[in-house]
């Protein structure tokens, strides 16, 4: 009977001692704590103080700015104005090798829709945002891209991109591009010199296939 109450009394002091010993390491984690709390405020005090100088010298050399960019503004406005829109018209909705170019189609194609000065994002079914071209640089690239002539079906679905060019001229830097667009989307790409276009009949062979 007195080894079972020596027992119980070491196992009660052996609890009492760990009860004590969490209790104790809890109020140093407490206070730790407390102390990184501390420090971390008087660091944010200090930085919202150091802004605050900042902001006030940003804010006298702002206005210095603004004093020094008076002068530009006061330039600017002697700018002559943009001429009017009817100066900058176009005598024809087409360039003279375009046009050519159209007639020949036109006559080779009767049963055919032919359109001219087209651009090549047209092509696409581009959702209305713009957010596509800003995340797409073929998009982007296309979007400045124009077809001389388009061949259409009559129910407007494109068969063919043609493009016509002067004499000794160079290709565009982005044609090479633009015609694998083309042919990606299973779209057939010409290209003519203006002075030695096709006859009708063969230009009908050439762009049907």
């Amino acid at each position: 009977m007195a080894m079972e109450l020596i027992v119980l009394a070491i196992i009660a002091a052996a609890i009492g001692y760990v009860v004590v010993a969490v209790r104790r390491a809890r109020r140093e984690q407490r206070a730790r704590s407390e102390e990184r709390s501390a420090a971390l405020i008087a660091a944010l005090q200090s930085g919202r103080g150091s802004n605050r100088s900042e902001t006030a010298a940003g804010g006298a050399s702002t206005g210095a700015t603004a004093t020094t960019d008076a002068a530009p503004s006061s330039a600017a406005a002697t700018i002559s104005p943009a001429p009017p829109l009817a100066a900058m018209r176009r005598a024809r909705f087409l360039t003279e090798p375009q046009r050519l170019l159209y007639l020949v189609l036109r006559s080779a194609l009767p049963d055919h829709v032919v359109m001219a000065n087209t651009r090549m994002v047209d092509l696409l079914d581009l959702p209305p945002d713009a957010e596509a071209l800003e995340h797409d640089a073929r998009l982007r690239e296309m979007l400045h891209q124009r077809i001389d002539c388009m061949v259409c079906r009559s129910d407007l679905v494109p068969l063919a991109a043609i493009v016509v060019y002067a004499p000794g001229a160079a290709a565009p830097s982005d044609e090479c591009s633009q015609a694998e667009r083309l042919h990606e989307l299973g779209i057939r790409f010409l290209r003519f010199r203006s002075d030695s276009l096709p006859r009708p009949a063969e230009m009908r062979t050439l762009v049907l296939g």
